[in-house]
């Protein structure tokens, strides 16, 4: 086997080095040739390019005459080009114009328009465009007034956010192909709410819909989807109540029951200053103690960087209704025992004081002293023993504390009467 091997080796040795020179020659001989067809004969090949796109010409003409397209993208075209074979490689649908014209057409209808093209920097000689022929249809240029409106679609603002304003032009002038704009009654810009905290202003595609309902695709004279401007106010929103700063002389002896109009507000600003406030405060509104129920107005006091919606009024009405605090409160006043019947005296251990609990208006108690109260038993016709007794409680000067009513913390006192001096 090995034989074999060494035998084939020594054959195919000898057929790549017998004649060297001359097969080298040979291999020479065929690049020149080669090279000269190249580049001195250059023979003309076709080249067959794809995805051609389809232009106009004379369309601003057919605009001037108050005619539009109903569809502007004519497509793309398939060319085939007569060209050297060193310009192969440089083309390509770059270097490829092809175009239609829309010179003869003056008036709305269908019309075959021949496609012609031409090469870039004389590359080659066209020999086909496939398609040949493009239908169009043309259609009067229209203007027209459209009214739009802005919505949100189902986006919402964050919790705790809400518009404050919107501005935007309410219609729109659309002018493009007439079985288009005639049919679109209304339009809708559709902006997305999602995520927004701060305001916004974009331009928003318009949407058009005819009196059914449905979506009109209407082809302008630019050929773009026509858009509004925008602007939506954006705030972060709180409802607080509004609490009344209320001024009454010696305001600690009074009970103030009040109703405020209104008695929240909803307040705007920036989160974190919205975060720290729990209401409204009011400026000071003065209260007159000698009337019982009144009514008084006066101004919310917004914090700096709040401030109130739209509408909403810094001024509140309060009614306040007035009255006087009332408690109790306990004194020890001294027992007067009066007409002790002769031959008679008290025990050493009869009470000398009681605790007496008043009532009444807290200013008025505030005033009310032991010297202001008596507490006297009368002992007239009373006999030796022990007798249970209520003093008789009075006011010293009643005149003063109209208000005031006094009773015994006990229900009596024991009183001891004994024979003797």
């Amino acid at each position: 086997m090995k034989a074999f091997f060494a035998s084939l080796w020594e054959k195919l040795k000898g057929m790549f080095t017998k004649n060297l020179g001359i097969k080298i020659s040979a291999v020479v001989f065929a690049l020149l040739l080669w090279a000269y067809v190249l580049v001195v004969l250059n023979p003309v090949r076709t080249k067959l390019i794809d995805k051609v796109p389809i232009s106009l010409e004379g369309y601003n003409d057919l605009l001037s005459r108050n005619l539009i397209l109903v569809e502007q993208d004519l497509g793309q075209a398939s060319v085939s080009v007569e060209a050297a074979i060193t310009s192969h490689a440089s083309l390509d649908a770059s270097r490829i114009n092809c175009r239609a014209s829309l010179s003869t057409i003056t008036g709305p209808g269908t019309y075959k328009l021949t496609v012609s093209a031409t090469t870039q920097g004389n590359l080659g000689t066209v020999s086909k465009v496939s398609p040949s022929i493009v239908e169009v249809e043309v259609d009067k240029l229209i203007k027209k007034d459209i009214p739009v409106k802005v919505t949100y679609g189902e986006s919402k603002l964050p919790e705790g956010y809400e518009i404050l304003s919107e501005n935007y032009s309410t219609s729109i002038n659309v002018e493009g192909a007439a079985r288009f704009v005639e049919s679109a009654v209304r339009a809708e810009a559709v902006l997305d709410l999602t995520d927004k905290t701060k305001d916004i202003r974009e331009s928003v595609k318009v949407i058009f819909y005819d009196a059914e309902g449905q979506e009109v695709n209407v082809v302008t004279r630019t050929g773009e989807t026509p858009s509004i401007s925008v602007y939506v106010s954006i705030s972060a929103v709180k409802k607080v109540p509004v609490q009344p700063q209320l001024n009454l002389p010696d305001e600690e002896y009074y009970d103030l029951v009040w109703t405020c109009i209104p008695d929240t507000v909803t307040i705007y600003g920036d989160m974190s200053v919205l975060d720290g406030i729990d209401e409204i405060l009011t400026e000071d509104m003065v209260l007159d103690e000698k009337l019982s129920v009144q009514t008084v107005e006066g101004q919310l006091v917004l914090p700096e960087g709040v401030s109130l919606k739209s509408g909403q009024s810094t001024q509140v009405k309060v009614t306040v209704t007035v009255t006087e605090k009332e408690e109790d409160k306990e004194l020890i006043i001294p027992v007067q025992y009066l007409n002790m019947p002769d031959g008679f005296h008290l025990a050493e251990n009869v009470p000398s004081s009681v605790t007496v609990i008043a009532h009444g208006t807290k200013k008025q108690l505030s005033q009310l002293g032991v010297e202001n109260i008596q507490a006297t038993v009368d002992l007239t016709g009373r006999a030796p023993g022990i007798h249970e007794v209520i003093p008789v409680l009075k006011l010293t000067n009643p005149q003063i504390f109209p208000s005031v009513t006094l009773r015994l913390k006990e229900s009596c006192i024991r009183v001891d009467i004994i024979h003797g001096n």
